[in-house]
């Protein structure tokens, strides 16, 4: 006999927890004890009332088992359990129409909800029959496909199906006898629907399916409080079943407990929540590739919030705090973008002159190495550079810009724009000059205007202009 130990106490204290904290609980709703036996029908409508979200204690989980206990007492009675095999399984899901079952509702998995108006889907009504089998003394085994789940009945070697939603559902696929008259014979015959892809799962795992199905709707809701710790409960549950059925449910988990992480960051704007939240699991259940995964796309989110405000000392020691589970590369990622967007906003806040300083000295970081930061530093100083020659060529005075820009080149002299410039510089120098020189010549002074054009060239030695003008009047000066 299997004991499902406080589910009650452990229900109602982790309702107190979510009172008082953000984040749902990483415990069971309920706990289970294996003693080494399989789970009898009482077992099985016992854990199917805790994943129903309606503990066995209560009023109606009273009620609940009480119906239950009248219908296996009335499936062990003398005129059923003397039935053949074939014949006790078949009379079992007509009594459970009879007694119980009444509509079909699709999302209607609840244990207790079936006892009380007879609603019920594919997997309650399922559980119903596994129980009722199962305390009949009947080799029953549950069959899970990814839309469906019924009931498999072993006997003789023979495997006969039982489709639980339908009451003539009865190894379906074999016409039956419906009415039969002198003139004529009606058949009704229960096609086997959304068995493809059909395998046959553990008793515990078969079970938990109330409780996965109940988790499923939970997270259409949003309703992360109750589903994180019922997908624990559907886990530690299915564990008894070994390490596939474990897996499967471990799966179902780790999706409520990503969906969960992924509501904080994008929902609400909590992406260190999710961090915190994302690391509690990692410690308590460990971590599974794909949470990993969003992890560290939400170690990015936390980041680039943090940089939209220009929070970057909480930005720096978020990521201090919350690198537990990045990759090697994301890690690196995430530090140099908060570093090069400190250095884009400390930069521009400074005067050129400090700036560049400022610049000079980040070059002695480590990440400086990195191609991305080395790049980020080339650009910020080639436009600290531009910020200090603009002024003084703006005044005109060229040649003073021209030797900035030379200077700012000595330390990015890859810098395209900072050539271009300088070669701006240069030429419109070149220009001043000769139109100095232009007034001279045009006034006769030839002497004067040689002399002006040569100072032009000591600083200018390259201005094809310059070198244009200073042969030119040579030329009329030896014609003459």
């Amino acid at each position: 006999m299997r004991r499902y130990i406080g589910f009650t106490v452990v229900f109602f204290l982790v309702a107190g927890l979510f009172a008082q904290h953000a984040v749902p609980s990483l415990e069971p709703l309920f706990l289970y004890e294996s003693q080494g036996e399989t789970l009898t029908g009482e077992d099985c409508i016992r854990a199917g009332l805790e994943f129903s979200l309606c503990p066995e204690e209560s009023e109606t989980g009273r009620a609940v088992l009480l119906k239950y206990a009248e219908l296996e007492a009335e499936v062990l009675s003398p005129e059923v359990a003397g039935l053949p095999v074939m014949e006790k399984g078949e009379k079992i899901l007509t009594l459970m129409y009879e007694r119980v079952l009444s509509q079909y509702s699709s999302n209607q998995t609840r244990i207790d909800v079936m006892f009380l108006n007879g609603t019920y889907n594919c997997v309650s009504s399922s559980v119903l029959y596994f129980a009722l089998a199962r305390a009949a003394g009947l080799q029953v085994t549950g069959q899970e496909t990814p839309q469906h789940a019924f009931c498999t009945l072993h006997t003789d070697g023979k495997k006969i199906d039982v489709e639980t939603t339908n009451p003539s559902g009865f190894n379906p696929g074999v016409k039956k006898v419906v009415e039969k008259t002198e003139r004529s014979t009606r058949y009704f015959m229960v096609p086997k629907k959304y068995y493809s892809g059909r395998k046959e799962v553990g008793e515990h795992k078969f079970v938990s399916l109330v409780g996965r199905n109940m988790v499923s709707m939970m997270n259409d809701k949003r309703d992360f409080d109750h589903a994180v710790p019922l997908s624990v409960a559907c886990m530690v549950f299915a564990s008894a079943d070994g390490k596939e059925a474990r897996a499967a449910t471990e799966a179902d988990f780790y999706t409520m407990a990503g969906n969960y992480a992924v509501e904080l960051d994008q929902r609400r704007g909590e992406s260190e929540q999710a961090l915190v939240w994302l690391e509690s699991i990692s410690a308590r259940w460990g971590i599974s590739q794909e949470l990993e995964k969003k992890y560290n796309t939400i170690a990015y989110n936390c980041a680039v919030n943090y940089l939209k405000a220009k929070d970057y000392d909480s930005a720096k020691r978020a990521f201090e705090e919350h690198r537990l589970c990045l990759t090697q590369k994301n890690a690196l990622d995430i530090e140099i973008m908060i570093f090069n967007a400190w250095l884009d906003d400390e930069s521009v806040k400074m005067p050129p002159e400090e700036a560049i300083a400022f610049l000079h000295e980040a070059r002695e970081n480590p990440l400086s190495s990195e191609k991305k930061v080395a790049s980020r530093l080339d650009s910020l100083e080639e436009y600290t550079w531009f910020r200090t020659l603009k002024p003084v060529f703006d005044r005109g005075d060229y040649l003073a810009a021209a030797s900035i820009a030379d200077e700012g080149l000595r330390f990015v002299p890859r810098s395209k724009q900072l050539n271009t410039i300088r070669n701006q510089c240069l030429q419109n120098h070149a220009i001043d000059v000769h139109n100095a020189f232009a007034d001279l010549a045009n006034a006769g002074r030839y002497e004067e205007a040689i002399a002006v054009v040569q100072d032009g060239l000591k600083v200018n030695p390259n201005s094809s202009m310059l070198k244009n003008d200073l042969k030119k009047v040579q030329d009329f000066l030896k014609k003459k």
